[in-house]
């Protein structure tokens, strides 16, 4: 007994129009593009670079470059000698209007004094007030305290020595908590937003980082069609530092 096997037209066309389908469907499906590398830098969350005001020598500076420090720690103490005998001068100085201001009240109780002469003793006595609070701030800048945990970056006193009135002396940074900043094409923004991701390969480790963006810039540079980011590294090291540069990766939906 044989079997005819009969083909029929529609029987070889349903398949051709199956995988035709899918191969649309995957052509529709979005696929991930790989955006040129940018440039980034790393830089530290907190930063003060500080200076002083009072032309003292430096008498405690216990710290060196590239030590650690945390909240409230010591990093430098001025001789303020002269500063607290003028402002002990000044709050004599307060003491003795006080009395002059007293003395006309008590006067013009007993019918001896002059409404004129009570103003001008209160004048006279809130003037020294005022000048011996000025002197009391800036006997609280004889020690400085750090405002926050970190590391001593630049240092450019030694103990003996006399910083130059507003010229900046040390420079302090926190360390533990680190940003990346990025210029990017202005043109990204039809995609980008707060929490995107991105890779971030440092330079001289080699080591890559996930990140993501946690803030845009306010504004876009006309001249350069560029936008500055903001992100940060999801599981930084120690091997990192501040200063760092490398190449952030972003990958966007097509």
């Amino acid at each position: 007994m044989s079997v005819a096997l009969v083909l029929r037209p529609w029987s070889l066309v349903l398949p051709l129009v199956a995988l035709a389908g899918v191969a649309q469907v995957q052509a529709e499906m979005p696929a991930a593009r790989r955006e040129a590398p940018v440039r980034g830098v790393v830089r530290p969350v907190d930063q003060a670079t500080l200076s002083s005001e009072l032309g003292a020598r430096v008498v405690e500076l216990p710290l060196k470059e590239g030590e650690a420090f945390q909240r409230g720690d010591l990093l430098v103490a001025f001789d303020c000698r002269r500063q607290q005998a003028e402002h002990q001068a000044a709050e004599a100085a307060h003491r003795e209007a006080r009395i002059a201001y007293e003395s006309q009240v008590y006067l013009q109780r007993n019918q001896a004094g002059s409404r004129f002469d009570i103003d001008v003793a209160r004048a006279r006595a809130e003037k020294a007030r005022a000048e011996a609070d000025a002197l009391k701030v800036r006997l609280d800048q004889c020690t400085v305290v750090a405002p926050f945990r970190g590391r001593i970056a630049e240092l450019g006193v030694h103990r003996h020595e006399t910083p130059q009135a507003g010229r900046p002396f040390m420079t302090i940074l926190d360390d533990s908590a680190l940003e990346i900043e990025l210029i990017v094409p202005s043109v990204w923004l039809r995609w980008l937003a707060v929490g995107a991701t991105f890779s971030f390969l440092v330079d001289e480790t080699g080591a890559t980082y996930a990140s993501h963006v946690i803030r845009i810039g306010a504004a876009v540079d006309p001249v350069s069609q560029t936008v500055k980011l903001i992100g940060r590294l999801d599981n930084p090291d120690d091997k990192v530092l501040a200063g760092m540069s490398g190449s952030a990766a972003f990958e966007r939906g097509m």
